[in-house]
C-alpha cells in the first residue's frame, strides 16, 4: 500500500509542475503580445504625425501659390529659427515663431488629434532655382511644418521658389 500512496503524490507533483510550466508560458505570451501592441500603437501615433505633417506643407504651399499668405521680407538668423530647438513639452513655445494651422485647415486636410503648426523663412536668393522653368532670379523660402501626435513630433520642411516675372 505504501508505494501506492507515493504514486499518487508523484502524479500530482508532476501535474503542477506543467500548470507552472503551462503558467508561465501563457505569462510570456501575454508580455509578448501587450510589447507588440505598444509598438504598433507608436508607429501608429508615428505615421498619423507625418502624413499630418505632410499634408500641413501641401496646404501651406497651394496657400502660397494662391496668395493667401504673405511670405516674410527679411531673412531669419536669430535662435528661434531653428527647428531643432524646438521644446516639444509646451504648446506655448511655438507660438513664438511658429504659427498654428487654422482650423478650417485642419479639418479639410482630416488630421484628427494631430496638432500642426507652421513658419515661413525667407532662406534668400538663387538665380537658377531649381526645377523652376523660368531663369529669372527668385526668392527662396524654407516652409516648415511641425506635427505633435501624441509623443511623438516631426517636422518637415520644403523649399519654395518664388519668382516674379
Amino acid at each position: 500500500m505504501s508505494s501506492r500512496n507515493t504514486q499518487r503524490g508523484a502524479a500530482l507533483m508532476v501535474s503542477l509542475v506543467f500548470l507552472l510550466l503551462l503558467s508561465l508560458a501563457a505569462l510570456a505570451g501575454v508580455r509578448s503580445a501587450t510589447s507588440q501592441e505598444r509598438m504598433v500603437a507608436n508607429l501608429q501615433q508615428r505615421n498619423l504625425g507625418f502624413q499630418a505633417a505632410e499634408a500641413g506643407v501641401r496646404w501651406v504651399e497651394r496657400q502660397l501659390r494662391q496668395n493667401a499668405m504673405r511670405l516674410p521680407a527679411s531673412r531669419c538668423e536669430h535662435a528661434p529659427c531653428d527647428a531643432g530647438s524646438l521644446s516639444a513639452q509646451d504648446a506655448n513655445a511655438y507660438a513664438a515663431s511658429w504659427q498654428a494651422l487654422p482650423d478650417a485647415a485642419r479639418d479639410s486636410l482630416q488630421t484628427g488629434d494631430v496638432q500642426l503648426w507652421y513658419r515661413l523663412e525667407r532662406i534668400g536668393t538663387s538665380a537658377i532655382p531649381v526645377r523652376v522653368v523660368v531663369s529669372s532670379p527668385s526668392t527662396l523660402y524654407r516652409v516648415s511644418v511641425l506635427s505633435q501626435s501624441g509623443n511623438s513630433r516631426t517636422v518637415l520642411e520644403a523649399t519654395y521658389a518664388h519668382t516674379r516675372l
